[in-house]
């Protein structure tokens, strides 16, 4: 790890620093601190233009590349060597002449959640995530609201890759019994995030672990507490039975051997396919013999969406007859964030290395609301992979044209855009995806929880754009899979119209026009969009059943 490092080491954690064999090396300027950030952290060559803009953004080119140049200078001065390098108009680190802790942290929390580390690797792990709990960059700021917004970008990913690592810290810890050091850890989670119910969770569970039935009724009551002040609301009902739960076993001493409650099948095992750095988080539900893919709207974070009674009951259900496959696309929720895009190739794609990885020849696709795009895609270019299409809630085009008037036009998108990433933090524009919850103070929590860790804006920016100019209408005809469509008359999200174009436009169409107003599926009547499902897929010919590779 860093500290092992005998040459030059970079500190971006807390107060920034640049050390020489433990030595300080001093770097008087802030500008220098903010470059070496970006270079690093950035990990490619990038443009010295932008890097000009980036630092002195007020000045002319000239100026900044002059400046630029002296603080290349100063900087590789003050090492005793040639630090950054430059090729083709662009500035990097060179190659294995300097280690930097926030790139560590990066590398070892992939690791460690996508895979795991053997023993040793893991003691440092946690000293190494200890360093990563102080802020990014610490005191750096010189003016400039470009670098700023850079800044900010890489401290909410850096926040969001810290919760993942502490998590799965937690967890090692505790099924190896340390609970002392697994309490250390979900205590630097909460100071993160005071309202992450599954942490507070984790820690009832460790004081049930221990027998300690005063100290799992602490941890629910300070769970409690935060939601009521913040939200006004009380835990979600996953919260309260585990609490009872955990109380009751904790009273009896029983599982000794493990820290985590009874019941644990009902929690969901996330996987990840892909490459190290583009990884596709998903789980799945159910052991039928035929899959249905659930791809869901704009915003999506499996772990926090499992937290809702509605969804863990439809899914349950369903689950009963089919594999359910549940996933986050790249850029949301548990799955790679620098990868973030709108498309709904990428999605597709996303589909298709969940379906590999899984060794499926093909799926049924249930494609809701933005989800809806994507399985259209898939299932029109890719055709021998999809058995068949159920789009809920769906569109064929994310935006308004004269031959499509059922959508926002591209300025009001924007605005609304605009208006629910201003929100962010709160149960954004619930009221439109589910008027008859939005008062609701357990239903606002879970809302604002789920946009919370789904997605930063800059992300969530990204795939609405992505939404926003999608166009598939040219795929519906060349489906050829049987499809079911539903469509509630009353959604506020996604015009009627919209369903009732994709059925007129895809052959071998079931359309069913459903009462209400909710947007979300599982929602209202959804005992009857689950028993609609099943009935339709019992329907398909032979022809369409999914089989494993």
């Amino acid at each position: 790890m860093s500290g092992q490092h005998e040459g030059l080491h970079l500190k971006l954690f807390g107060v920034p620093a640049v050390t020489c064999g433990g030595k300080p090396v001093r770097l008087a300027l802030k500008r220098a601190y903010a470059l070496l950030a970006v270079l690093a952290l950035e990990a490619r060559p990038v443009p010295r233009g932008y890097l000009g803009s980036l630092l002195w953004p007020d000045a002319d080119l000239a100026t900044t590349r002059t400046r630029l140049r002296r603080l290349v200078y100063r900087i590789n001065d003050a090492c005793g060597r040639d630090l950054l390098t430059s090729c083709n108009g662009a500035l990097s680190l060179a190659a294995d002449t300097c280690s930097c802790d926030a790139v560590e942290f990066r590398h070892a929390a992939r690791e460690l959640v996508g895979k795991g580390v053997c023993n040793q690797a893991f003691a440092a792990l946690v000293q190494l995530t200890r360093l990563a709990c102080d802020p990014l960059l610490e005191g750096v700021s010189f003016g400039s609201a470009m670098f700023e917004d850079w800044l900010h970008a890489q401290q909410l990913e850096h926040q969001h890759l810290l919760a993942r690592m502490l998590v799965r810290t937690a967890e090692i810890q505790g099924e190896r019994g340390e609970f002392e050091d697994a309490v250390d850890t979900l205590e630097r989670l909460l100071g993160l995030d005071p309202f992450c119910e599954p942490a507070h969770v984790q820690r009832m569970s460790i004081a049930a672990a221990m027998g300690d039935t005063t100290g799992v009724e602490a941890a629910f009551m300070r769970c409690a507490e935060a939601l009521r002040q913040e939200f006004g609301c009380k835990p979600s009902r996953a919260t309260e039975e585990a609490y009872l739960q955990l109380r009751h076993e904790s009273q009896r001493e029983l599982r000794k051997d493990s820290w985590l409650p009874r019941g644990e099948a009902e929690r969901l095992e996330v996987r990840f396919a892909g490459s190290p750095d583009r990884t596709v988080a998903y789980t799945t539900v159910g052991s039928g013999t035929e899959t249905v893919v659930v791809i869901s709207g704009f915003v999506s974070h499996i772990e926090i969406a499992w937290e809702h009674g509605g969804i863990r009951a439809a899914l349950g259900r369903l689950a009963e007859r089919f594999r359910m496959i549940m996933f986050d696309r790249r850029g949301m929720g548990l799955s790679e964030r620098h990868d973030a895009t709108g498309t709904v190739q990428s999605t597709a794609s996303d589909v298709e290395t969940i379906l590999d990885a899984e060794g499926l020849e093909r799926a049924w696709l249930f494609g809701s609301s933005e989800g809806g795009p994507a399985a259209i895609h898939l299932a029109a270019s890719r055709p021998s992979r999809v058995a068949g299409l159920i789009l809920f809630g769906a569109m064929a085009k994310g935006s308004y044209s004269e031959d499509y008037p059922w959508a926002l036009r591209r300025d009001a998108f924007d605005r609304w855009m605009e208006r629910l990433i201003g929100a962010w933090g709160g149960p954004s524009d619930i009221e439109t995806f589910s008027p008859d919850e939005c008062d609701d103070p357990s239903v606002r929590a879970w809302w604002a929880r789920m946009l919370r860790h789904a997605a930063s804006p800059a992300s969530l920016r990204t795939v609405l754009a992505g939404l926003r100019d999608a166009d598939v209408r040219t795929l519906l005809p060349a489906v050829r899979q049987p499809t079911l469509v539903l469509h509630r008359r009353g959604d506020r999200a996604v015009r009627f119209e919209a369903g009732e174009h994709l059925a007129a436009s895809i052959r071998d169409t079931w359309f069913v026009a459903l009462e209400g107003k909710s947007h979300w599926w599982w929602a209202e009547d959804a005992d009857n969009v689950v028993d609609t499902i099943s009935k339709f897929i019992d329907a398909a010919p032979s022809a369409a059943r999914p089989s494993k590779g």
